[in-house]
């Protein structure tokens, strides 16, 4: 009779292990589902790493670029500057036979017998790193390498990019020799110590070209690449001699040299001679104050390593045109300039998109004073004054409310009083806002910022576009803070883009040497004051060129806006204006000690500029006759585009007082942005469609225009 136990338990061991066999094949056919979508993900990877390499073709005739490129807007090269690591390229039949074996040795015994990957090199890689519990042996081939150098050497090191190298040292296998493969990675690699490149790294280290390399010299320079940072460091001497030891061992192991000469040569003393490559006095000569700039900026955001090893093109919003002629203005105006007036810039921006067409941070030499005026701040003056008016017209103001000119007077908290003037020392009593701001009386001014609140001042101005730290004292109405020229200019522009802001760029698209996109911008407009108010101070100032303190400013055939401003005893001293299609800021200033000449201010000298300026410009660089944004609440007479007589303004619906050509780059954004305004002001008045002039119930036109 059989044993019911046994067989209990053999039931048991069977279901068991039946069931071991259910789970284990489940898991087995998990992990296959699971590796069979992992390697498509990591192919799909792959191949979009691999789809960014550009045309090996262009390898065939392969000149290294070492330089920063600059372009202007119509893609044509303003300047290169030597800024990389230079390289020599010479030909491969001049690289000695012991400085190629020294390269074989050290980094890919096989490459000539491998199609661009050494499975054998990587896996004796792994066993040696294992071994070592540390990285001592690489896995890469000469191709891969060059591939990395050509194609991944500014991207993060993973694995999808060390797969994507391998595809790429193939396809480099596939297009070219191994003698054109190998001549191209001496060429690219670097050698640490500011060397790149086998002629340039013979130089640095042993002051003679590569043709001239000795054994010794030549296992030395072999053994740096594998880490030029470290062994290329003089502080590292002790660690790269340790390395050329392995070279040498390297070399006679497959043959290329003698056990004999391998011994002699590392008993040969090396001496080190370093021959720097040449350098010019002017880095760069063309539009250098604008140049300068676009490097400051380059070099904010990109490692200066980076820009050495891979080059880099440099295309900008830069109006050759705009630059020449501001270039030859300021030249021409500082030999003309009063006394104390010692330096000059001036800064043009595109209204449509905010983008820099010139940019001039001084009148002299560069390379005499590098100080760049555009972009460095200077105190204000009244041209602050237009953004005080904003605030209180988003307050509740129109143009046609009245204020006091009479003298006021501040009890500071010191005991202290404060009694600022007008500049002409008189007061005309009560006055309009628009008569106000025109003739920029200073009373009036500090008036209304004392109604709106000097924080509510502050954050209109920095909706426009001032940067710039700001005192948040009444004095900040009469412009008592610094500002840059650069920052002025946007802020205007905002005001002739009817209250959209753009921040002022210049960078369109950054490339490496080889043509690979690295970067690119597009301006984001954003509305930030509603379009009836700014239009309101637009119409105003146009009377400030017209009739007020910037007379000098006027075109013949072209509206104008701007304003004026002075600060205290004309050590700085300002025009800021705009045409429907360019916003233009001049600054002039002096030295602090020195005594400023007599009825100096900005209307009577940069004024004058700004129009000297355009008018050479224009004639130039003729483009169609347009219209500013303007709110009409006069009646006076005011030159319009194409003409040389005064034309009534209407009040009617006419046709508006706009380019409207200019409002393009709005159509970016269809929805309107809403903001809040102090004082219990309303939401922004929204861009209806139609392009005709409305008439509200306070007698402004406000003006639409169409999407």
């Amino acid at each position: 009779m059989p044993d019911l136990r046994q067989m209990s338990n053999r039931r048991g061991l069977i279901g068991f292990f039946r069931t071991l066999w259910f789970y284990t094949k489940g898991i087995a056919e998990i992990t296959l589902v699971l590796a069979t979508l992992g390697a498509t993900v990591i192919g799909m990877l792959v191949m979009s790493e691999v789809s960014k390499l550009p045309d090996m073709s262009y390898l065939k005739n392969y000149k290294p670029i070492d330089s920063v490129s600059i372009f202007d807007k119509n893609d044509k090269l303003i300047e290169t500057i030597d800024q990389g690591i230079p390289r020599t390229v010479i030909p491969f039949s001049q690289v000695p036979l012991v400085m190629r074996q020294a390269v074989l040795a050290a980094e890919d015994k096989r490459f000539y017998e491998h199609e661009g990957i050494s499975f054998l090199g990587i896996m004796r890689a792994f066993v040696a790193n294992a071994k070592a519990m540390k990285m001592v042996e690489g896995g890469s081939t000469i191709t891969q390498q060059l591939a990395k150098n050509l194609f991944f050497s500014d991207v993060k090191r993973t694995g999808i990019v060390k797969l994507s190298e391998m595809v790429a040292a193939y396809k480099l296998e596939e297009k070219y020799t191994k003698e054109e493969i190998f001549s191209l990675y001496l060429t690219e690699i670097y050698f640490g110590n500011g060397a790149r490149g086998i002629e340039q790294a013979s130089r640095i280290y042993f002051g003679k070209s590569v043709s001239d390399i000795t054994l010794p010299e030549a296992a030395f320079l072999a053994g740096i690449i594998r880490a030029p940072s470290f062994l290329g460091s003089d502080k590292h001497r002790k660690e790269a001699m340790a390395r050329q030891r392995q070279v040498l061992s390297s070399m006679a192991e497959a043959g290329f040299i003698t056990v004999g000469d391998s011994i002699l040569a590392e008993a040969k003393p090396l001496v080190f001679k370093r021959i720097a490559p040449p350098r010019k006095a002017k880095p760069f000569t063309k539009y250098p104050y604008f140049t300068a700039y676009v490097l400051e900026l380059i070099h904010r955001q990109f490692d200066e390593q980076m820009i050495e090893l891979n080059g880099l093109k440099i295309y900008t919003t830069l109006d050759p045109m705009a630059q020449d002629a501001a270039e030859a203005v300021l030249s021409s105006e500082i030999k003309r300039a009063p006394v104390g007036i010692e330096e000059e810039a001036l800064v043009s921006l595109s209204v449509k998109d905010g983008s820099i067409m010139a940019l001039v941070g001084g009148a002299h030499d560069y390379w005499q004073n590098q100080w760049n005026c555009a972009v460095n701040p200077h105190t204000a003056g009244s041209s602050l004054k237009p953004f005080v008016y904003l605030s209180a017209f988003m307050g509740g103001f129109t143009p046609e409310t009245t204020v006091q000119d009479i003298p006021f007077t501040l009890k500071e908290a010191n005991g202290e009083e404060w009694n600022p003037k007008n500049f002409d020392g008189k007061y005309l009593g009560t006055i309009s806002v628009r008569d106000a701001l025109s003739q920029s009386r200073n009373m009036c001014t500090i008036r209304v910022a004392e109604r709106v609140g000097i924080p509510t001042v502050i954050d209109t101005l920095r909706k426009a576009g001032i940067k710039t730290d700001l005192t948040p004292t009444l004095s900040l109405a009469l412009g008592s803070s610094a500002v840059t020229p650069l920052d002025l200019a946007a802020a205007y522009g905002t005001l002739a883009r009817g209250g959209i802001a753009i921040n002022p760029w210049t960078i369109r698209r950054l490339e490496d040497a080889r043509g690979r996109i690295i970067g690119s911008f597009n301006p984001s407009p954003v509305r930030v004051f509603p379009l009836e108010q700014v239009a309101w101070i637009t119409d105003i100032l146009q009377d400030v060129v017209w009739k007020g303190t910037a007379t000098q400013a006027k075109l013949k055939n072209r509206p104008v806006a701007g304003k004026t401003g002075t600060a205290d005893k004309a050590k700085d001293i300002w025009f800021v204006g705009f045409t429907p299609d360019m916003v233009t800021a001049v600054w002039g200033g002096g030295d602090e000690k020195k005594v400023v000449a007599k009825n100096v201010t900005g209307g009577t000298v940069m004024a004058r500029i700004f129009r000297v300026y355009n008018e050479d410009y224009y004639r130039a660089n003729p483009l169609p006759a347009g219209m500013l944004i303007s709110s009409p609440y006069n009646d006076i007479g005011r030159m319009t585009a194409g003409t040389t007589a005064a034309k009534p303004v209407s009040h009617s619906n006419d046709v508006p007082y706009v380019d409207t050509s200019a409002y393009q780059v709005y159509q970016q954004s269809q929805q309107q942005q809403t903001r809040q305004y102090p004082r219990g002001t309303s939401s922004p008045v929204t861009d209806p469609s139609g392009g005709r002039a409305i008439k509200n119930q306070k007698g402004v036109t406000n003006y639409q225009w169409s999407h």
